[in-house]
């Protein structure tokens, strides 16, 4: 495979396995507020999905109008501070009083929390298309591979968490896992998107603050 191929494979496999983390630890996250019911996850899994389609669609129009690494950068510098944000934001919106159906409330409070982390994970693959294609008699070739590396994310994510990362890290050790290994990632794939310097004096100011909250 060509360098650039490689390195599309390598971010949608990062991308894919850090959503599918980050949805299975989702019911652990809700638990102590909403319990672990059906309407739990079927609020889990049917906002992440939401989350995955609609950024697909956004990444898809950024993609054509900014087809710059400094874009894919961006998308995975926000993705890890969203991923970085869910625990404190849970502990600010998770207890709120609504007045309404469990059914309901269990559904606003995980939008909240884990629509904008999948909506910008879900982003990042027609960008990484976008940037593979230099040629359109290989475009075939090329987006199956990036494809089936993104499933095989999912489908390692999925193991990883469910043999392994739940047993030996807490929920929030995770969520700093997969939030370091996505902002990470933003320079090496994302080209010049943002000084060096700038980026690891922010980096570090922006765990603090989110950590602490």
């Amino acid at each position: 495979m060509r360098k650039e191929v490689i390195k599309a494979v390598i971010v949608v496999f990062v991308a894919s396995f850090c959503t599918m983390v980050i949805e299975l630890v989702a019911g652990r996250i809700m638990a102590p507020y909403v319990g672990v019911s059906l309407y739990t996850w079927t609020s889990i899994i049917g906002v992440v999905l939401a989350g995955i389609s609609i950024g697909a669609y956004l990444g898809g129009m950024i993609a054509d109008r900014y087809p710059t690494p400094r874009t894919l950068g961006w998308l995975l510098f926000l993705s890890g501070l969203a991923a970085l944000s869910i625990a404190p934001l849970t502990e600010a919106v998770a207890r709120w009083p609504l007045q309404t159906s469990l059914m309901f409330r269990i559904l606003t409070v995980t939008t909240i929390i884990f629509f904008a982390p999948s909506c910008l994970l879900g982003m990042i693959s027609p960008v990484v298309v976008r940037l593979s294609l230099d040629r359109l008699d290989r475009s075939g070739n090329v987006v199956g591979k990036i494809y089936a590396f993104s499933t095989l994310g999912s489908i390692l994510g999925t193991f990883a968490t469910g043999f392994f990362l739940i047993s030996y890290m807490g929920t929030r050790n995770i969520l700093l896992l997969m939030a370091v290994i996505l902002i990470l990632s933003s320079p090496f794939f994302g080209g010049a998107f943002l000084r060096r310097r700038v980026f690891f004096v922010l980096f570090p100011a922006l765990f603090v603050f989110l950590w602490s909250i």
